[in-house]
């Protein structure tokens, strides 16, 4: 590796590519990325893509992985973004031209509760920020701004080789009611997925709605089957146990989906920005525990 692709690391790829350094860029992405896309398209792309660009500023950079950290960079008018991952050797495992869409009005409001993650112990959130390249949810208007959360040990969300929802550190671990409310909605007996199955038909798998105060309403879903300790129309108190993790609904593997709205009904409401204890927004790569929350 020569000594001008040992400089193009994730905090140095904006000013590279603004540079036209499109051949060494390419020479430093992994093989998969060379099979998608031949460096004479690559270099025309990019070099269109940086057309009307003065500069580049790092938006974001999160912790994926223990081996993997993902950049964002937009352009000076904030209506262009390349979002690159780079492994532990440096090399680039995905990179995306895209433009940079957000959603100002709803971007700006904070819900008028404030909440904690339905959790204890220390999670990690997979998906989770307001713009879709850290939070896949985000273009979504019913689910703009839901977390999915799970757990991480030594770079992995699993022991050894995954087959069963065992293996995987968040399975059956304490899920939490954010804030104080009144349960409105239980669904509680979706069997978990086996590992490499989803269940399209029931997206959501077990799921709870809290509604709280100035007509809020909260939805953790991907319950363990038959975990849910609590019951339609009981009133419960933030941090009180609400079930267990699972693997049920569209999930891939166990993990928790939070998110506010202002509907019971999650898919005709809006999702709602959240307003987190001590003024704190989780994003993607960020670790939260109960205790930074509250």
């Amino acid at each position: 590796m020569n000594n001008l692709q040992r400089c193009i690391t994730g905090e140095t790829f904006g000013a590279k590519f603004l540079k036209g350094e499109f051949q060494a860029i390419y020479n430093h992405t992994a093989s998969n990325f060379k099979d998608m896309i031949t460096i004479e398209q690559f270099m025309e792309l990019s070099s269109s893509f940086n057309s009307g660009v003065q500069h580049y500023s790092l938006e974001s950079e999160t912790r994926l992985t223990d081996h993997l950290r993902h950049y964002l960079w937009l352009d000076n008018e904030g209506i262009k973004a390349i979002s690159v991952t780079f492994d532990s050797e440096d090399i680039i495992q995905s990179l995306l031209l895209a433009p940079f869409e957000t959603y100002p009005e709803t971007d700006n409001q904070l819900s008028k509760n404030t909440y904690m993650m339905p959790i204890q112990d220390e999670w990690f959130v997979f998906w989770g920020g307001a713009n879709h390249f850290i939070n896949y949810h985000y273009e979504i208007e019913e689910q703009r701004y839901a977390y999915d959360l799970v757990i991480v040990k030594d770079g992995q969300s699993y022991r050894g080789t995954p087959t069963l929802n065992e293996d995987f550190y968040a399975f059956n671990k304490e899920v939490v009611a954010p804030c104080d409310g009144r349960v409105v909605k239980v669904v509680n007996s979706i069997v978990d997925n086996e590992f490499g199955s989803t269940n399209v038909s029931n997206p959501e798998g077990n799921y709870i709605i809290i509604q709280h105060a100035n007509d809020e309403y909260s939805l953790i879903a991907h319950f363990k089957q038959n975990s849910i300790v609590v019951k339609e129309g009981q009133m419960i108190k933030q941090s009180q146990l609400v079930g267990y993790c699972g693997n049920s609904g569209n999930s891939s593997e166990p993990h928790i989906h939070f998110q506010v709205m202002n509907s019971p009904y999650h898919y005709n409401g809006k999702s709602i920005r959240i307003l987190f204890h001590g003024d704190y927004e989780p994003i993607q790569g960020d670790v939260v525990t109960s205790l930074k929350d509250i």
